[in-house]
């Protein structure tokens, strides 16, 4: 019983430690967070947090691991609860359950743009770069949209000739391009009986939901 207070207690740190750095992060962008700042707005001692993690680079790494897996959890759980009568409309299910992700989830989505851009221009230590290869290389490999792009080529409701990788990191990259536009162009709700702006994000996101299909729709 002990054991198990303490097992909670550690996976209770480690994920109050992530959300503290996922707002500072955002707050003031990467150089200007410590490990000190991260500590305070957690309430943890830095003792505590060296348990978890080596450096701060350490933690924005987990942080940006974390957002991508909550992402893609999201995507397949929302699309699973949907009907779907084929390969193509499960895609579609998936892609339009993204874009609502994305309008409800838009310091997830910033966080994924900030980090990539930071540590494009400062390159962290070579064990966090190569952790961080393997996650991303891994996640390529089985790729979330696999089953429906799989479902869709055997049906024939999407193109046979599709290579499963390379439709699924233009989909990803084409996705997430403009889906993090749209979450820093964050504008408030309009008066009532305007379109809000949840609406023109995922308006505008359905538009290149609909290309992409166009573009590998089969002759099913």
């Amino acid at each position: 019983m002990t054991e198990t207070w303490h097992q909670n207690r550690k996976h209770r740190n480690r994920a109050e430690l992530v959300a503290a750095g996922r707002t500072l992060f955002l707050r003031r962008a990467f150089p200007g967070v410590t490990v000190k700042d991260v500590c305070e707005l957690a309430g943890i001692s830095r003792v505590t947090y060296y348990k978890h993690f080596d450096s701060i680079d350490e933690l924005a790494f987990e942080v940006q691991m974390e957002a991508l897996e909550h992402m893609e959890n999201f995507v397949k759980k929302t699309a699973a609860e949907t009907r779907w009568a084929d390969g193509a409309s499960l895609l579609r299910a998936m892609l339009e359950a993204w874009s609502l992700y994305a309008a409800r989830s838009r310091d997830y989505m910033k966080f994924i743009l900030l980090f990539d851009l930071h540590y494009d221009a400062y390159p962290p230590e070579k064990a966090l770069r190569e952790r961080y290869r393997t996650f991303i290389l891994e996640k390529k490999e089985r790729h979330f949209l696999n089953d429906a792009l799989e479902a869709g080529i055997r049906d024939g409701s999407l193109r046979r000739d599709l290579d499963l990788r390379e439709t699924g990191e233009f989909i990803f990259t084409a996705m997430m391009g403009l889906l993090q536009k749209l979450s820093l162009a964050y504008v408030t709700d309009d008066d009532a009986g305007h379109e809000t702006s949840d609406d023109r994000h995922r308006s505008i996101s359905r538009r290149l939901i609909d290309t992409i299909l166009g573009s590998l729709r089969g002759e099913a």
